[in-house]
């Protein structure tokens, strides 16, 4: 297989007190993974190590301040921000909420300024993320406006592939 010449992949972290974190950890368990691409996680590097440690994964990962410091081949943790974060796993808090947007609005610059080529966005709680700075239902919305265009998202699993478009005409469906 082609070694890690291959795409810089940024990932959001998503709601800190969700799954996102541990999803996106196991996923590289599995160092063949670094094959196919090298990860930029958006988040903290002291807050993964914790989580971690927690969940006892074996993923190993390298704290970086800027994306010049990307090593390929290896699972990069972007520090987004630098204050500490109290964790609360399962419990919907407006602070794990926001730090999980900080997240996603520091991957999404990063795929609007070149600096990755592709952005995989872990779950956000459509509820505890609102704040006056982010008023969108999801990620969906902020990518369309960030990116001026229509946004699809894709659910993908080996055998079945769904987009979700969401169209003007749309808006305001029931079924």
């Amino acid at each position: 297989m082609k070694k890690a010449e291959n795409i810089l992949v940024g990932i959001s972290i998503g709601d800190l007190n969700g799954i996102g974190s541990e999803v996106v950890l196991r996923t590289f368990e599995d160092t063949r993974m670094l094959e196919l691409c090298t990860p930029v996680i958006f988040a903290n590097v002291k807050l993964l190590s914790f989580i971690k440690k927690t969940i006892e994964t074996e993923a190993m990962f390298h704290g970086i301040d800027t994306l010049d410091q990307v090593v390929v081949g290896k699972i990069n943790v972007l520090n987004v921000w630098r204050e500490s974060v109290d964790l609360t796993f399962g419990e919907a808090t407006e602070r794990g909420g926001s730090f999980g947007i900080q997240s996603f609005v520091a991957a999404t610059k990063a795929l609007k300024d070149g600096k990755i080529d592709v952005l995989v966005t872990a779950p956000i709680n459509k509820f505890n993320a609102q704040s006056e700075e982010f008023k969108f239902p999801g990620h969906t919305d902020y990518l369309a406006q960030e990116l001026d265009g229509n946004a699809l998202m894709l659910m993908v699993q080996d055998r079945l592939r769904v987009g979700l478009l969401n169209h003007p005409q749309n808006l305001g469906a029931r079924f």
